[in-house]
């Protein structure tokens, strides 16, 4: 009998995000790219291509035992070889044996995985009271790094910042050296007009329902066990390598164009998490939206071409144009705390996920009926210190009650949708702000959006005094208010002009 064995690393964020330093959340990173390939791989025995292998991305694993005394071994020994490896990490486990309908055994796998992860963990190291801390991280101390009283997860984080196979994953085949990568936070900024960074979290749309339909198929044409194996593995590693693909995409595409134009000496980029269909990333904040823009563009080309094998080997219709992903933009400042920021951008992902099933917009329908929603973008620039919920800063922020206006006018689209051409979308924004840009190479640069922000200030207090400001517009600078279409900022209940104003102080 064979064993559907499944592992999943739990609190990767709170690992990851720990410390607010720049040089351990890349180490992090480091550790938890290699948890699932190089350790998983090196402690179970196998090679990376072996037909068994499921999933070994983004925290999760899933690997099909043939021989129950290997099996046996591998749960016994590997969470205490990853909580030596990356101390601060905790392993899930879970084992159902096959019963030759994969998909049925992959569902049960992931219901006992998250009963696991409900469970409490001992932590590898204690210490007592009496013992001396480290005052960041707050484990036992274990060594001095530069002055500084560190523990063993600090200190796995620092000796794994040297690593580069994250970053590499991003970069694909660009040359990069390790010290043109940053290790601090003002790295990424020094080369940009401000101190505003961005963090990107995206995540891909209707994998749940494609995992189904595979399935649904498979069993259908009952297809012996090896091929379902085979389908589940391929489909694990086509994803994986499309949001790779993507992600180089996007980079050659945005960073490494703004680092030969500008001759920088570090990238302005640290990718964090990619694998799966997930991907997170710190950039400069001026570079944040054409990033995610590229990364989403490529993504559905990419997912549409490594999703070829569904139809010609497994019947699988309907999936030719490749899958969408949303994605959500935190703009912070330096100082912000990160896992703060990496939360955010969570919730603006799914802020557009949610956008995006609306019933009004126009979807990629496949042959058996499933609608998939369309590619989408939001974002937020985080201007308090105070740390609440999306819901509360929107409202507190981007709602002007006396006059009845709200600010959050996206998400966006990154296409046009044919059934709702008024929708959000990202071209309004680009159009916008090049009208924005060119008036500020007409002018001084704050006169240009100084009466647009003058406006918006007034919409806080006097509807009546903001649209008699838009009249006095017309009438100064009438090219200016047609090319941004002000009267329809007039009339409706919602401005594009407030998120415009936004983006356009993070160039300058």
């Amino acid at each position: 009998m064979a064993y559907l064995y499944g592992a999943s690393v739990q609190g990767i964020q709170g690992f990851i995000f720990q410390i607010n330093k720049l040089k351990e959340i890349v180490g992090a990173s480091e550790l938890v790219e290699q948890i699932c390939t190089t350790k998983f791989l090196e402690v179970a025995d196998i090679l990376k291509d072996d037909k068994n292998l499921i999933i070994n991305a983004a925290g999760n694993i899933k690997y099909i035992f043939e021989d129950k005394t290997k099996c046996e071994h591998l749960v016994r020994i590997f969470p205490k070889v990853i909580m030596d490896f990356a101390p601060g990490i905790t392993i899930s486990q879970a084992v159902v044996p096959t019963t030759g309908d994969l998909p049925k055994d992959i569902d049960c796998l992931e219901q006992l995985l998250k009963a696991q992860r409900s469970k409490a963990s001992m932590p590898i190291e204690t210490g007592f009271m009496g013992l001396e801390r480290d005052r960041r991280a707050g484990g036992v101390a274990v060594a001095v790094e530069n002055g500084e009283i560190i523990c063993s997860a600090t200190k796995s984080k620092i000796k794994f910042s040297k690593k580069t196979q994250v970053f590499k994953s991003v970069a694909g085949d660009v040359d990069v050296n390790l010290e043109n990568l940053p290790l601090d936070i003002e790295k990424i900024t020094e080369s940009g007009k401000n101190s505003w960074l961005a963090i990107i979290h995206a995540d891909g749309n209707a994998l749940g329902i494609l995992l189904q339909t595979l399935g649904k198929k498979l069993k259908e044409n009952k297809f012996s066990e090896e091929k379902v194996k085979t389908a589940f593995s391929t489909f694990s590693k086509s994803l994986d390598t499309a949001t790779k693909n993507a992600a180089q995409s996007a980079f050659k595409k945005v960073v490494q164009n703004v680092w030969e134009a500008d001759k920088l000496t570090c990238y302005p980029i640290r990718p964090v998490i990619l694998g799966g269909d997930d991907l997170t990333v710190i950039i400069r904040a001026d570079l944040a939206l054409d990033f995610t823009v590229k990364f989403l563009e490529a993504f559905e080309s990419q997912t549409k071409q490594q999703f070829e094998f569904l139809k010609s080997d497994y019947q699988v219709e309907g999936f030719e144009n490749g899958i969408t992903a949303c994605a959500g933009i935190a703009y912070i400042k330096e100082k912000y705390p990160f896992h703060y920021g990496v939360h955010l951008a969570e919730l603006l992902t799914g802020k557009a996920k949610k956008f995006s099933k609306d019933d009004k917009f126009k979807k990629y329908t496949n042959n058996e009926g499933i609608n998939i929603p369309p590619s989408s973008l939001s974002f937020y620039k985080v201007q308090s210190s105070f740390i609440e919920s999306l819901e509360d800063m929107i409202e507190k922020t981007l709602t002007a009650t006396i006059s009845n206006i709200s600010f959050d006018y996206g998400p966006y689209l990154i296409k046009n949708n044919e059934e709702n051409p008024e929708a959000p979308t990202v071209k309004m924004l680009q159009t916008k702000l090049e009208v924005l840009e060119n008036e500020a190479v007409k002018r001084d640069k704050s006169k240009a959006v100084s009466k647009l922000r003058q406006w918006i200030s007034e919409l806080y207090k006097d509807k009546t005094t903001a649209n008699f400001m838009l009249d006095r517009m017309k009438v100064v600078n009438n090219s200016f208010y047609d090319d941004l279409k002000m009267d329809k900022e007039k009339q409706g209940d919602k401005t594009i002009i407030y998120d415009v104003i936004q983006l356009h102080t993070l160039k300058y």
